[in-house]
This record gives C-alpha cells, sequence and structure tokens, in this order.
C-alpha cells in the first residue's frame, strides 16, 4: 500500500509541476491574442505622444475585489515609458491647485511664483480603464485543473495518513482578467481605439505554498494578490496595445488636428471678402455672435466662417475664445 501511495504522489506531483510550467510558458503576460510575439516588454519613446487625462468609468469594479483604482498602474505605466504625459483631473489635484491659487490672489505667495491662469496644460485624450471579465478563483481545466484537484481529493478520501493529507491538499487556484483602456479625443470627444488586455495565472498550491512569480510592488492589492496581479498584468498587456496604436502618432498630432475653436464677437463688426476695410462687405455681426476661424491670418485680419457658411474676413482684435 505504502509503494502505491508513494507512486501516485509522484504521479500527482509531476502532473502539477508540467501543468504549471506549461502555463507559464504560455506567455509571462497572459493569452492576449493581440500582444506582440515573445516576451512583452513595456514600450519607450522618445517624447511624450500626448497629454491624457485618466477618467474612471462609469462603475467602480475594483473595490468589490479589493483592489483600488487602476489609475496608479496607468500613472506607472505612462511615466516608465516616456509615451504618455498625465495631467491631474481629480478633486484632490483641483482642490490643491486651488488653494495655491487662493494663496498667490492673497499676495502670500513669493515674488516671482508666477503662477496663475493660463498655465493648464490641456489633456489631447482621455483614457478610461475598465474591465470585460475576472475570475479570481476558477478552476483549471487539464490535469492542471480540475482533473489534478479531483485526483488529490480522491486519494486523500482512499487514503489515510500522511500520504492522504499530502495528496488532499493540492489544489489548483485560476485567476484571470480581460480589460480595457479606452482611448478617447479631448477635443472632440471622438472614441479613437479601445485597447484589450487578457492575462491569467494558475498556482498548483500545496497548503499554503503555490507556483508563480509575483507582480511587481505596486500597492493597492495589484502586488499582495492573485487577482490583483493578473489584472495588473492585463492592465499592462492592454497598455502595450493602446501605445502600439498611437506610436503611429506624431507627438502633438491631436492638438495640431483638433478643429479651432469658435470664437465670440465682442462688438458690431463688419465680415469683408477680403483682409482689408476697402473689401466687398459680406455681412454685419452683432456683439455675442459666433464666429469659426479658418486658420488663415493677415496681420489682425482673420478669415471666418459664420454659423451660415458665409467665409469672410474680420478684425481679430473684436473676437475672443468661446469659453
Amino acid at each position: 500500500m505504502a509503494k502505491h501511495t508513494a507512486a501516485l504522489i509522484s504521479v500527482a506531483l509531476t502532473a502539477s509541476l508540467v501543468a504549471s510550467s506549461a502555463l507559464a510558458a504560455s506567455g509571462a503576460y497572459g493569452t492576449d491574442r493581440r500582444q506582440p510575439k515573445g516576451t512583452q516588454e513595456l514600450p519607450q519613446c522618445a517624447s511624450p505622444i500626448g497629454t491624457v487625462a485618466i477618467q474612471e468609468p462609469d462603475r467602480d469594479w475594483w473595490t468589490a475585489m479589493g483592489l483600488s483604482n487602476p489609475e496608479a498602474l496607468l500613472k506607472l505605466f505612462a511615466g516608465r515609458s516616456n509615451c504618455l504625459r498625465v495631467v491631474a483631473r481629480g478633486q484632490v489635484a483641483t482642490a490643491m491647485r486651488q488653494q495655491e491659487r487662493d494663496l498667490g490672489n492673497s499676495g502670500e505667495l513669493q515674488r516671482g511664483s508666477n503662477f496663475g491662469k493660463g498655465q493648464v496644460i490641456a489633456a489631447d485624450y482621455l483614457i478610461i480603464p475598465d474591465i470585460v471579465d475576472s475570475n479570481a478563483n476558477a478552476g483549471g481545466g487539464g490535469l492542471g485543473g480540475a482533473a489534478l484537484s479531483g485526483l488529490g481529493r480522491g486519494l486523500g478520501n482512499r487514503f489515510g495518513g500522511f500520504g492522504g493529507a499530502v495528496l488532499g491538499s493540492i489544489s489548483v487556484k485560476s485567476s484571470n482578467a480581460h480589460t480595457l483602456i479606452t482611448l478617447v479625443n479631448a477635443r472632440t470627444t471622438e472614441q479613437e481605439y479601445v485597447a484589450e488586455g487578457t492575462a491569467q495565472k494558475t498556482d498548483v498550491g500545496f497548503g499554503g505554498g503555490g507556483f508563480g512569480s509575483s507582480w511587481g510592488v505596486i500597492g493597492g492589492g495589484y502586488s499582495n494578490t492573485d487577482i490583483g496581479k493578473v489584472v495588473a498584468a492585463a492592465y499592462f498587456n492592454a497598455f502595450v496595445d493602446l501605445i502600439d496604436h498611437m506610436q503611429g502618432t506624431q507627438p502633438g498630432a491631436a492638438q495640431a488636428a483638433a478643429p479651432i475653436q469658435a470664437y465670440t464677437v465682442q462688438a458690431a463688426i463688419i465680415m469683408y471678402g477680403d483682409a482689408s476695410v476697402k473689401a466687398p462687405k459680406v455681412r454685419n455681426f452683432s456683439n455675442g455672435d459666433l464666429v469659426y476661424p479658418t486658420g488663415k491670418t493677415n496681420g489682425i485680419w482673420w478669415e471666418v466662417d459664420d454659423e451660415n457658411g458665409n467665409r469672410g474676413w474680420i478684425s481679430s482684435a473684436h473676437i475672443t475664445p468661446r469659453g
């Protein structure tokens, strides 16, 4: 009986190690079919592609999983890759900036602090982290999954003593996650891309032990829980997918390609057919009318369109950007 028990223990241990090795060989960061072949590495950019603000999704999915907001993950990836500049738009950051402005307005800041309006950097894009599905404790398949777990339980019931206790403690736990990062043009609100990332980790444990490597020390549950590490890895894959898409975009292209904002007329003025008061008159404008610059200028004269599609030239001294 002892020989049979030892042989079965050996078979179970061998099967578990083979299963965990096969899973490790499938990819360090998951099973995303869209990820590049080979080992995933954080992309590096010579200069940032654009500026992003991280916006929370409509639902808080992370609290129930014991995790913090994934914003910290994306900030880490963005900073270390040098591909995206992140601007803080949360309530805490906004309140702290307002506090500094109030100190400046009251005269409390040092001379030359240069703190005031017109200094906030615009976000070229909004990125929204979300999750499609996740499973923190799903049974695995094959020898590495339910079959192996069942084998352990069955042998534990059949054999008593130490051999039964060891085999009965074999458990398989598979965590998996499918994450999304939505890229939105902040000026046009157009959804430009949805990056996807998936990851999974199968641990074959003996009692409290287990196999598998740890995600880096990130905090917020992403480094000390299995599902946290898997979600972090899935977001890593999604970030790689996002940057792979964005690297075809030249730095500053989002701002350059954006339509010029509308302007408000501040006085009764005339639109002319050319950049001269001697040119034919196209129409009159009243205070409060809207015009849309085309980008062409001649000194103080700007070519603009009105809301009916009429095109002409007006003095830029009498218009202001619409807030």
